[in-house]
């Protein structure tokens, strides 16, 4: 069995198989190939009577016999094998030895290719390894920025708990820190914000939504209340974060991934400890965003519209800021990879009509149509490796970009109030200087195929798109309005 790789396409690239065994089964599809063989008989009876020293009517009879009952009449099956672990392999028979060898073999060498890098960046000595976790083939280029910007959006999900969560940061965590119950300092620094809050007067009363209906207790005892439900929480948003970041697997797969998943992101980026776990970090996630939310909400509270003003423009800053980022990102995250799936199915979707345009070739006409068909399977099979270099670079730097947004002070590194907007900033821009990079993999990958033709200007090519407006631009712009 001919095996071919897929990634996160393994679906549409055993759809495309199925119809060429099925398009090259039929009867219409018979009747084009004696169609295009008699064209081709009588081109080369031609050719013969006005140069029979050439002896193109034999060439076209050896090429013709070659193409038949070689390519195209050997049937074989085929596997496609998904390379992100999320679905069993396909089966696809009477698949033309042609297609399937000529696939199976580029896609063999790409993905070996690909799998001797992803194996020493994992095996690498020191801060330089890069964890199975994170790897392009398992996950998809800059997945531990698209974790982090996941988790960063993380919000607890029964708006009963949420309420209450908003009210208890109003209502006494709020005035905790104002008579120095809990220091600012030590709050805006904190790595773990619902343990701090347990610092909380219980002379003061909060809301509370019990069973009975909507309650006012002393903040002690809603802080208690609300930290029995956010296990049952933390839980429900784990699996639907595993869901979002891993679409691929199953509900409970995804869960136990997404579990590993998180803290290796965040630990290589050194935003958290060693026995950080994915609980502990959505969670303190969830506190954050709750907090932000208590403070504009306590605007609203007061009717102070300048308060409410102030917020909404850091709020808009920070939108305008990251927006073109992110839209670079999409291109790094969705874009390119789902441009690379469609090529790979595209080659192999036309064969069918590569085998009628070889019965009008002959001699070496053939030879250099089937190498340039060849050449376009090894240059899309080329894009993995390159893929996965990519990531591992880019996903170096953004640690280290990351470790330095997360400096709280004196060396110590955490998430906390003070750090999330920057970690969050960083994680998405370095994806947006990727994408950037990205738009040069495709033209660098035809180069290294076509014997390093023009490969110079590929890999110019790709690092122009660095001095567009769209990324010095935009953020000196921000920066001369205040936007920092």
């Amino acid at each position: 069995m001919w095996e071919i790789y897929a990634y996160h396409n393994t679906e549409s690239l055993a759809g495309i198989f199925n119809a060429i065994a099925a398009i090259v089964a039929s009867g219409t599809y018979l009747s084009a190939i004696a169609a295009v063989a008699f064209c081709g008989f009588v081109a080369a009876l031609i050719a013969y009577m006005f140069s029979p020293e050439k002896l193109q009517g034999w060439k076209w009879i050896i090429s013709v016999v070659l193409v038949y009952g070689v390519l195209f009449v050997p049937r074989v099956t085929v596997g496609v094998v998904d390379k992100t672990g999320g679905t069993p392999v396909r089966v696809v028979a009477n698949v033309p030895f042609g297609m399937a060898a000529l696939g199976g073999l580029t896609s063999s060498i790409g993905n070996s290719i690909t799998e001797l890098f992803e194996t020493a960046f994992q095996t690498l000595p020191g801060p330089a390894a890069l964890p199975a976790e994170l790897s392009y083939q398992q996950n998809g280029l800059m997945f531990g920025n698209r974790l982090i910007q996941e988790t960063r959006r993380a919000s607890i999900p029964d708006p009963a708990v949420r309420t209450d969560l908003v009210n208890f940061v109003g209502n006494c965590t709020t005035f905790d820190i104002a008579d120095g119950t809990i220091s600012p300092a030590a709050f805006s620094s904190s790595a773990d914000l619902w343990a701090t809050m347990a610092a909380t007067n219980p002379a003061r009363f909060s809301i509370i939504t019990t069973a009975a209906g909507v309650t006012t207790n002393t903040c002690d005892q809603v802080y208690a209340s609300i930290g029995a439900r956010l296990p049952a929480q933390i839980t429900d948003l784990t699996g639907k974060l595993g869901l979002r970041l891993n679409p691929s697997l199953a509900a409970v797969a995804a869960q136990a991934a997404v579990v590993n998943q998180i803290p290796q992101a965040y630990i290589r980026g050194q935003i958290a400890a060693a026995a950080a776990t994915a609980s502990d970090l959505i969670r303190q996630n969830a506190m954050i965003n709750a907090i932000n939310d208590a403070g504009e909400m306590g605007c609203q509270k007061i009717n102070d519209p300048s308060c409410m003003m102030l917020a909404t423009g850091r709020a808009a800053a920070v939108a305008s800021q990251n927006a073109a980022w992110i839209n670079g990102a999409k291109i790094a995250e969705q874009a390119l990879p789902v441009v690379r799936n469609v090529a790979e199915a595209m080659c192999y979707a036309v064969f069918p009509l590569i085998v009628l345009l070889l019965f009008l070739s002959s001699g070496r006409n053939t030879l250099l149509m089937l190498a340039g068909y060849a050449t376009a399977l090894i240059s899309i099979q080329l894009w993995p490796p390159l893929f996965a270099i990519l990531n591992y670079m880019a996903s170096v730097y953004s640690q280290l970009d990351q470790a330095a947004a997360a400096e709280v002070g004196g060396g110590a590194k955490a998430l906390a109030l003070q750090t999330s907007s920057p970690i969050y900033s960083n994680a998405v821009s370095s994806q947006a200087v990727v994408s950037y990079l990205i738009i040069g993999i495709p033209m660098l990958a035809y180069s290294l195929a076509n014997r390093l033709v023009n490969f110079g200007s590929a890999v110019m090519g790709g690092l122009q798109g660095l001095q567009s407006a769209s990324i010095a631009g935009n953020p000196a712009a921000a920066a001369a309005l205040g936007n920092a």
